[in-house]
């Protein structure tokens, strides 16, 4: 897919908070010093489902995102290494179900570390969660958003990758 940026066209972003359970998604359009939320919501899954089942569930509703909405990239948050092998596994598995939907519609894929999603939306890496919702809020210019925090932290990782596509443009241009 052609650069956004080199057609003047606002970047598109869809940005994902995998969960085996829950996967939270935004679609988000680079706008101001923020960005506007075209879409959002969750992909649910039961545990009474084969994971092979849940995990064609999150990879069939991310396709269907991309071709719904178009992104130009993808931004999922890193797995950070949990004391819980099993639930790392699972948010591992669902990850992977999201980078091969983009990777088979030629999207790029960028991975973001928690810590860094929170500076990025916040200025500091250690931000609880309520200071990130509010900050995600301000940044898109609503006063809320429907849906678990899962919907709040995939709008956070879509600001993140924004960001770092600004700090690109700026440092080539030096």
């Amino acid at each position: 897919m052609a650069d956004p940026r080199s057609a003047a066209l606002p970047l598109r972003v869809l940005g994902i908070d995998p969960g085996l359970a829950v996967t939270g998604y935004a679609i988000v359009d680079e706008r101001g010093q923020g960005g506007a939320l075209v879409a959002h919501g969750t992909v649910k899954s039961t545990t009474k489902m084969p994971r092979a089942d849940r995990l064609a569930r999150i990879f069939d509703a991310t396709r269907a995102l991309i071709e719904e909405y178009r992104p130009h990239e993808v931004a999922i948050e890193q797995q950070f290494v949990q004391e819980n092998v099993r639930s790392a596994m699972a948010i591992g598995e669902a990850r992977a179900a999201v980078m091969v939907a983009a990777a088979t519609s030629g999207l790029p894929v960028f991975e973001f570390a928690p810590t860094s999603v929170k500076e990025s939306v916040t200025g500091w890496g250690g931000a609880p969660k309520q200071q990130v919702a509010q900050m995600v809020l301000i940044a898109v210019g609503l006063t809320e958003i429907d849906g678990p925090a899962d919907v709040t932290d995939a709008v956070a990782i879509a600001l993140a990758r924004i960001a770092d596509a600004r700090m690109e443009i700026a440092m080539a241009r030096r």
